[in-house]
């Protein structure tokens, strides 16, 4: 079946009631119905901005509530009601929103009874017969499960659950929802609906009292008075929908997937139905290991960013029901399994047989397994929708779990603190549990625990789960002794409370504009309040959880800064290099009494690499590689992973973010272009991380223009569709600080996260900015007993 394009005609509503017409294909709206001149007159906003009447139908938003794809480069200005400054816009906030058969102009396609009880029976047969074949591969002589010491099954590792209620859970609703994409693929078939009718999302069919209700997600019983703090799951933080940002509910979306089947089927090329390429002669046709270095930026942007991108995102492998990882390739790996023997969520990357590097190792096939599914929260019928494993919220959950029997495991229950090993000293995380945590868990080797499962992954993250687990308890500890009365659990509340507001000041005061660049964070609205101020940017209709596109995409733009090496300083000179794959699951160097300050040094200090089209061998050859010769491609992984979860191609959301769509391969530039057409057959097959990758900059932060709409777009979710986001004032966040609370967190930084919480051994002066190069002017090294890097006064948490 050929890809459909993006639909024409998409109904969409506007902030005031009226209708646009998006016409997708040619990257223009056409307002319908709708209110005239609602914004405010010709204004001039206090930063000399020019600010004009909105007309022909649009109203002034925040840039936020404007989706990108209809903001022209000449785009109008306006003053908001709140008094803010905002664009004139002609669509409401979410393209893929369902509408009432009103609202499209469209009939809605309806499920009776008998279609339901007939699809409900279809299913539960269907998904037997998947159990049943599950059960044979088990015993098969084949062998179908990925066993321990190959690069993959490392990779499986990385997404590993917490523990076997975890596992049961997820793999409950994964099942549920891949019961109801069975009944959406059945009902297409049966009933001629149209790829464009399930993008449209046109069966509005609530399945919750229907036959097929068993597979629906229960909706959590939230109080009538919200609660003062944030609940573990996420669950509840929202009026209108009690699951939006919660644990183990899906991604949302920035356009509707593009699946070959319409549902979950991966696409394929626009030219003739072929296959798109494979991911492996991708990466070694674009993507080369030339370091450039970006020389204004340390290497903690990068290692912060895999930091917050756990804290907001995982997406969890499908696996055997016991909880063994599958398999898709031949025990040599020269070969797919074949299709008698393959698990159905088997997508496995096809490595060139000329491969230089694989080849030379009789590689031909790298194992690959689809992502878990999360039925829908409105629970219909329609295209699959990928689960996150954790909340959606900026939350402090790679810290404190999702789950409250991740919290439970993680907290000493003592003062309000949070576990910890004692090594000669020094406070590090727990130690693990799990057996395959870690590469090894011989005596003297550590393996630690964390809110996050993927922890041990790299060393560099560990230093970062250890400081934020003991700033925790650092502020668990001051409270105590400001309020002595309090018991454990009021203690580990508040803390937590402040440790979440910490990470969101941190990550919208200095991460993100290095990010996305000042202007962009001024546009979408992403700058903080000043001192004592609340913010009143909350609005309950916008949808808090992560988009599809940044989880998959985007925000994977941070795999281009990765060194190859970890350069580890001493007090005077260098003292080791470390090779990365070497220290992937295997910590143990943080009992090394001065390692952790060693590391601080090198991540403050040390450039990352440019985000463009260059990645070390560490990377494409050797991931994963868990003591074998070769490891895993994560170019490949980032490509498919794409492709496994519906992501539209580049052009599309070149389109969406108002840029004119490339017309052919060669627009990407004489040096880029020749290199795509070695690869695709078309212009409109191009992947969204790689042509994100290969995008030219502007001059705004560190990423081109797509990417950079993505992630902002991302971050004004989470800020204003998060009720307990930390500034929202006293009428939405049930947890709100007082004015003078607020204006102490505003200080924090990371740069004061680190200088509180090393070893204290090495590391006594830091960079007031701990992203930016350090020594330059205006950031300058200063003791860390200095007032030159703020610290939050306790004082006005006294009770």
């Amino acid at each position: 079946m050929k890809w459909i394009p993006i639909l024409l005609n998409l109904l969409v509503i506007d902030p005031n009631g009226g209708h646009v017409a998006m016409d997708f294909s040619r990257g223009r709206s056409q307002v319908i119905s709708g209110r005239q001149d609602t914004s405010f007159p010709y204004i001039s906003s206090q930063d000399g901005t020019f600010m004009g009447t909105c007309r022909g139908g649009a109203v002034c938003v925040p840039f936020v509530s404007c989706s990108a794809h209809v903001r022209s480069p000449e785009k109008t200005f306006c003053k908001t009601l709140t008094g803010k400054k905002g664009v004139c816009c002609t669509t409401g906030r979410n393209l893929t929103k369902p509408f009432t058969k009103k609202d499209r102009g469209h009939r809605i396609i309806k499920l009776d009874e008998a279609v339901l009880g007939a699809l409900n029976h279809k299913c539960r047969d269907e998904m037997s017969q998947l159990r049943s074949r599950e059960a044979r591969l088990l015993d098969s002589e084949e062998p179908t499960i990925l066993l321990p010491g190959s690069a993959s099954y490392s990779h499986f590792r990385n997404s590993r659950r917490f523990d076997h209620f975890d596992l049961n859970e997820v793999t409950n609703v994964a099942m549920k929802a891949l019961e109801i994409a069975m009944a959406t693929k059945v009902f297409k078939d049966r009933e001629g609906v149209s790829n464009s009718d399930l993008e449209l999302g046109m069966i509005q069919e609530d399945l919750r009292y229907t036959p097929l209700g068993h597979n629906c997600p229960p909706s959590p019983v939230c109080p009538v008075v919200p609660g003062k703090y944030r609940r573990i799951d996420g669950s509840c933080n929202n009026q209108y929908s009690s699951l939006w940002g919660a644990t183990r509910t899906p991604y949302s979306r920035l356009l509707p997937p593009s699946y070959e089947d319409g549902i979950w089927t991966p696409r394929t090329s626009q030219v003739g139905e072929k296959e798109l390429p494979s991911p492996r002669l991708v990466t070694t046709s674009l993507f080369d290991d030339r370091a450039e270095a970006n020389q204004d930026l340390t290497l903690l942007v990068m290692q912060f960013g895999q930091f917050l991108a756990h804290e907001i995102t995982q997406s969890l492998d499908y696996n055997y029901v016991n909880g063994s990882a599958i398999s898709c390739c031949t025990q040599d790996g020269w070969d797919v399994i074949p299709p008698e023997y393959r698990h159905f969520a088997c997508m496995p990357i096809t490595l060139p047989r000329e491969d230089n590097f694989f080849g030379g190792y009789k590689q031909g096939c790298m194992n690959f397994v689809r992502s878990v599914l999360a039925p829908r929260e409105d629970c219909t019928l329609g295209y699959a929708q990928q689960m996150n494993k954790v909340t959606h919220f900026i939350d402090g959950s790679t810290i404190y779990g999702s789950t409250s029997e991740q919290t439970g495991e993680l907290r000493s229950f003592e003062g309000g603190k949070l576990k910890v090993f004692n090594d000669y000293g020094r406070d590090l995380l727990p130690l693990s549990k799990d057996k395959d945590a870690c590469l090894t868990m011989e005596q003297g080797t550590a393996c630690f625990n964390s809110g996050d499962t993927r922890t041990n992954q790299m060393v560099t993250l560990v230093v970062l789960h250890t400081l934020f687990m003991r700033e925790h308890n650092r502020i668990a500890d001051a409270l105590t002794k400001l309020n002595p009365e309090w018991n454990d659990e009021q203690i580990f509340l508040e803390a937590r409370q402040i440790v979440i507001a910490e990470l969101q000041v941190i990550t919208y005061k200095e991460f993100l504009p290095v990010i996305i660049g000042e202007s962009t964070m001024e546009e979408f609205g992403l700058n903080l309040e000043e001192k004592y101020s609340y913010s009143y940017d909350y609005d309950q209709r916008i949808q808090p959880s992560v988009i599809n596109e940044f989880a998959t995409a985007a925000f994977r733009f941070g795999h281009s800064m990765i060194d190859g090496t970890l350069k580890i300083y001493g007090m005077t000179h260098m003292e080791e290099q470390i090779a990365i794959p070497e220290v992937m699951f295997y910590p143990s160097q943080m009992r090394r009494k001065k390692f952790m300050d060693m590391v601080l040094s090198t991540l403050t200090t040390e450039p990352i690499q440019e985000v463009d089209s260059s990645f070390p061998e560490a990377v494409t050859k050797y991931l994963f590689r868990a003591g074998n010769p070769f490891g895993v491609d994560l170019p490949s992984l980032n490509i498919q992973r794409g492709r496994d979860h519906g992501l539209r191609p580049y052009n599309d959301y070149r389109e969406l973010v108002g840029l004119p769509r490339f017309t052919s391969l060669s627009d990407f530039g004489p040096e880029i272009g020749p290199k795509l057409k070695k690869v695709y057959a078309s212009v409109n097959d191009v992947d969204l991380w790689v042509g994100g990758l290969l995008e030219e900059k502007d001059g705004e932060g560190i990423v081109g223009p797509v990417f950079r709409n993505i992630i902002a777009d991302q971050f004004s979710r989470l800020k204003n569709g998060d009720r307990y986001f930390f500034e929202n004032d006293p009428s939405v966040n049930p947890g709100h600080f007082t004015p003078d609370q607020l204006y102490e967190l505003r200080k924090a930084s990371m740069s004061r996260i680190i200088c509180d919480n090393s070893d204290h051994i090495l590391l006594k002066s830091q960079a007031k900015n701990a992203f930016k190069k350090p020594g330059t002017p205006q950031n300058e090294f200063v003791d860390c007993s200095s007032q030159a890097i703020p610290r939050i006064n306790m004082d006005h948490w006294a009770m």
